[in-house]
């Protein structure tokens, strides 16, 4: 029985580390993203904390800016914006070497696009 103990305390050690780095956002992200219509953009995002998991994100994109309220569980972040008056909602998973993939979408539009967000 010790032994057992012994085993999973040593391996929650070795997963831990891991797993609370993977959990840390950066402050500050390169944005490479697909519209719904497969066209391109680029730009960048910066994430400020709110709580200890609530934050707001900012996107500067092709000169316009994007303001939204984000909440993060586990390795999932999530967050609303506005894009021309209208709701936005994201979802991101958090990938290896701390980079962010995700889907959006905003009401009143067909499809949905995509969005890599890689740590500077």
């Amino acid at each position: 029985m010790r032994c057992a103990l012994a085993a999973i305390v040593v391996a929650a050690s070795l997963i831990t580390p891991a797993a609370a780095e993977t959990l840390r956002l950066a402050s500050s992200y390169a944005v490479a993203g697909t519209n719904g219509d497969g066209s391109t953009y680029s730009g960048t995002l910066s994430v400020q904390v709110i709580s200890d998991t609530t934050y707001t994100v900012r996107w500067s994109i092709g000169g316009s800016t994007y303001t939204g309220f984000g909440m993060r569980m586990n390795d999932t972040l999530s967050a609303t914006y506005t894009m021309d008056g209208k709701p936005g909602l994201v979802m991101y998973q958090v990938q290896d070497g701390g980079v962010l993939r995700g889907i959006w979408a905003v009401r009143g539009q067909n499809g949905s696009g995509t969005e890599t967000l890689t740590p500077k």
